[in-house]
């Protein structure tokens, strides 16, 4: 089977069109003063889907919602209505500590390319070391594409870099929102999070995304990680840092944050229910966001409820919305 594999540096220069060679920089250089994205008032973003009593779709102006955030009224900042088609790149992690995972995430994987529609076009990232992120399958609407190349995925050894394959990916992603807007712009990352040894930082990832509709959707597998040091190799694979990380990525992009945990059988439904989730939320029509009253970064669940006034003709109009978002510490 035939699938296209672009390497990293290779698309770095064909994005920024300037002489680049991936050996002449230092992946462990920190090239910020600041790796930390700056901090900022809270911004929620979160997809918004109203029906009709009949089950159909609903068109809806600002004014007929209210949001509320804890029970608390927030002022509606922007409603922004989307093409009922999708423009994806599925970006996963292919490090060993993905090993005993990978069936499941080829799996659940497949499940979700089989469930995207004919408009629908996705893209496929693996990505091992900062070296190693590559477009294991170009933009294509071909399911069957998709899944070929979902099965040749594999694992190997490499110091993780998670940024580096969500900022080629976004670069990707962006490239085609100049063409047409209109689509609902979305990555979905399958990762631990733990980011070991990427070139580019979170600051950077936040910046370049800060100006599009892109949405970050993410599953993530932490329950190997743990926050003891690990005797052997005296290093810390932090889980509440990789989780916050996670949690962040969905807060900032307006996507969702999944932690799927358990194993085998349990394992692999847990995942697939996760991408439902994220297709029924790529699904719905708009996009609600506003600024939130509660500065806290606590770490705690937020509950999200959303009102609609009845329709012109007094009829009901029901509104979903996800349940709830963390701000992370």
């Amino acid at each position: 089977m035939k699938v296209a594999r672009i390497t990293f540096a290779t698309l770095l220069l064909c994005f920024f069109g300037i002489s680049f060679v991936h050996s002449q920089y230092d992946p462990k250089k920190d090239r910020s003063k600041d790796n930390e994205p700056a901090r900022k008032s809270i911004e929620v973003k979160a997809n918004l889907m109203v029906l009709n009593a009949d089950g159909k779709f609903a068109d809806i102006k600002l004014e007929d919602l209210k949001i509320y955030e804890d029970g608390a009224e927030q002022k509606i900042n922007y409603l922004v209505k989307k093409e009922n088609a999708l423009n994806i790149g599925l970006v996963v992690d292919n490090t060993n500590s993905m090993r005993s995972q990978l069936a499941g995430i080829t799996t659940a994987s497949m499940t979700l390319v089989n469930n995207l529609r004919p408009q629908d076009e996705t893209f496929l990232v693996r990505f091992v070391s900062s070296d190693k992120v590559e477009i294991w399958q170009d933009w294509t609407p071909s399911k069957k594409l998709l899944n070929d190349s979902l099965e040749n995925l594999y694992v190997e050894d490499g110091a993780s870099a998670v940024i580096d394959g969500l900022y080629l990916s976004a670069s990707r992603l962006l490239e085609r929102e100049k063409i047409d807007r209109s689509k609902r712009s979305a990555l979905i990352l399958i990762s631990d999070g733990e980011d070991r040894d990427s070139y580019y930082n979170q600051k950077e990832l936040f910046d370049l995304l800060k100006t599009s509709d892109v949405q970050i959707f993410i599953i993530g597998l932490t329950q190997d990680l743990s926050d003891k040091s690990n005797e052997s190799t005296k290093r810390k694979n932090s889980k509440t840092d990789s989780e916050n990380f996670i949690k962040l990525l969905a807060l900032k992009t307006g996507g969702a944050a999944f932690i799927v945990e358990g194993k085998n059988k349990e394992f692999e439904n847990a995942l697939v229910q996760s991408l439902k989730s994220i297709l029924t939320e790529l699904n719905s029509q708009f996009v609600i966001g506003y600024t939130s009253t509660n500065q806290k970064r606590d770490g705690t669940a937020r509950k999200l409820t959303v009102q609609v006034a009845v329709g012109a003709k007094d009829e009901k109009r029901r509104a979903f919305i996800r349940e709830s978002f963390v701000v992370p510490k």
